[in-house]
C-alpha cells in the first residue's frame, strides 16, 4: 500500500541513531526456514517457543528467532535483543533472512515495521491488542495508524472488542480473525511405556505421591509430610526425583536417618512392598514419574532455588501442589490457581495435610481434570495459529 509523503517524512524523523543499542554477536543461522518473532515482553517467550514446537512437528526445519524489546543476558538462551536503528535492523535481517515475521502483542514500532515492509517480509499480528494505538505515531500524522495496521496480512485478535477497535483504526476487516490469546504450553515429557508398566505393576494398589526436582534442604519437610499423609494411607509411597541426580545418595541417606525404609532406583529397578521412600538417582525423564504419581509436589517452591514448570505436571494428569516461590513460572501457576486447578501451600507445615487431603481420589481427580482443561485450551489456540502459519509458509518457501 502506497504511503503519503507525510508518513514517509514522519518515519524518517524517527530514524535517529541515538536510540539505545544492545549489541551482541549473532549466533550462526541454522539451516531451514526462519520466522522472526518480535516480542515486547519476556512473558511472551514461552508462547513463542510453543509455537515453534508446533510448527516443527511435521519434521520440516522451521526455526522461530525471538527478539525481545527489553532484553537482558538472563534471556540469552531464549531470545536476542531487538535490533535498533536502520543499520542494525538491516544487518539483523541480512543475517537471519526471515521469510515471515510475527509481531506478538506489544507496541507497534514504526521504524521496525517500515524496515520489514521494505524487505518484503510478510507480517502477522499475534495476540493483537488495540491498546496504545493512539500512541503509535507519537504525534498525529494522517493515515499513519492505518498504514501500519494494513501492513499485517493476518491479525489474530484477542477478542471481538479488540477486533472491532482494530478495524475502526484502519486494519482491513478481511485480515482480522478472533482467536483468543496464544497460550504457552509446556512440552509433553516422554516416558518409556514398558518401564511405566513394570513400575506400576510393582506399586500395585498403593497410594503414591511425588516430590519432583527436590533438594537435600527439603528432606525435613518431605519427611514430616510423608508421616502426616501416611496416617490416611499407611502403605503410602513417596517417590523423590532430586533436582540433580547426584543429590540422590545424600537425600536417601538423610531420609534413612529419619527412620524411613529408603531404596535407590539404581539398586532396585522398582520399589518393593517394604519401600517407603523411593529415590530416583538415574536420568529418566520426569514424564515417567508424573505418569506414575497422581499427586506431585514441585520441589524448590517452598525454599526457593527454582522449580519445574507446573504445566508439565498438569499436562500428564497429576494433581500439582507447590509453595509460593514458583519463579520463573508465576504465569503458569497463576493460571492454574485461578482455575482451581492446583493447590498452593504457604509453608512446609502445610505440605503433609495437603498431600493427605489429595489422597481422596475424587479431590486429586478434580484438580487434575481442571489442570488438563487449562493446558488443553491454550494448546487449541496455538494449534490453530500454527496451522494458519504453516499454510502461509507453504506459499513462501
Amino acid at each position: 500500500m502506497a504511503r503519503s509523503l507525510a508518513i514517509a517524512a514522519y518515519l524518517a524523523s524517527l530514524g535517529s541513531n541515538d536510540r539505545p543499542k544492545t549489541s551482541i554477536e549473532q549466533p550462526p543461522r541454522p539451516v531451514g526456514t526462519i520466522i522472526w518473532a518480535r516480542c515486547s515482553h519476556h512473558d511472551q517467550l514461552t508462547a513463542v517457543e510453543t509455537l515453534e514446537r508446533k510448527l516443527a512437528e511435521d519434521g520440516d526445519p522451521v526455526h522461530v528467532i525471538a527478539t525481545l524489546l527489553d532484553w537482558t543476558p538472563a534471556y540469552a538462551d531464549r531470545a536476542l535483543p531487538e535490533p535498533q536503528g536502520r543499520a542494525g535492523i538491516r544487518k539483523f535481517m541480512a543475517h537471519w533472512q526471515p521469510v515471515l515475521g510475527v509481531w506478538v502483542k506489544g507496541d507497534l514500532d514504526p521504524i521496525l515495521l517500515a524496515a520489514m515492509r521494505k524487505a518484503d517480509i510478510p507480517l502477522m499480528f499475534l495476540d493483537a491488542s488495540a491498546e496504545g494505538l493512539e500512541d503509535v505515531a507519537g504525534t498525529w500524522v494522517p493515515g499513519a495508524i492505518r498504514s501500519i495496521l494494513s501492513q499485517f496480512e493476518a491479525v489474530f485478535a484477542l477478542d471481538q472488542n479488540t477486533a472491532d477497535r482494530l478495524v475502526h483504526a484502519g486494519t482491513p476487516a478481511d485480515t482480522v480473525l478472533v482467536t483468543g490469546p496464544m497460550e504457552d504450553c509446556a512440552p509433553t515429557l516422554p516416558c518409556n511405556e514398558a518401564e511405566r508398566t513394570d513400575i506400576a505393576k510393582a506399586i500395585g494398589t498403593r497410594a503414591v505421591w511425588l516430590a519432583a526436582a527436590a533438594s537435600l534442604a527439603e528432606c525435613s519437610e518431605l519427611a514430616q509430610a510423608h508421616r502426616i499423609a501416611s496416617r490416611r494411607a499407611h502403605r503410602l509411597l513417596l517417590i523423590v526425583v532430586p533436582r540433580h541426580a547426584d543429590m540422590a545418595p545424600a537425600i536417601a541417606e538423610d531420609l534413612r536417618h529419619r527412620g524411613f525404609n529408603v531404596a535407590l532406583r539404581s539398586d532396585e529397578p522398582a520399589p518393593s512392598e517394604m519401600t517407603q521412600v523411593y529415590v530416583v538417582d538415574t536420568e529418566e525423564e520426569l514424564g515417567l514419574w508424573y505418569r506414575i504419581a497422581p499427586i506431585t509436589y514441585l520441589g524448590g517452591t517452598l525454599g526457593g532455588g527454582g522449580c519445574r514448570d507446573p504445566f508439565e505436571v498438569a499436562a500428564l494428569g497429576s494433581a500439582v501442589l507447590y509453595g509460593p516461590q514458583v519463579a520463573p513460572y508465576q504465569r503458569h501457576a497463576g493460571r492454574l490457581n485461578a482455575a482451581g486447578a492446583s493447590m498452593l501451600i504457604r509453608s512446609g507445615a502445610d505440605l503433609g495435610p495437603s498431600v493427605e487431603s489429595l489422597l481422596a481420589a475424587d479431590k486429586a481427580a478434580q484438580l487434575a481434570h481442571a489442570a488438563w482443561d487449562v493446558t488443553s485450551r491454550g494448546a487449541t489456540v496455538t494449534n490453530r495459529i500454527a496451522s494458519l502459519i504453516q499454510l502461509r509458509l507453504e506459499e513462501l518457501v
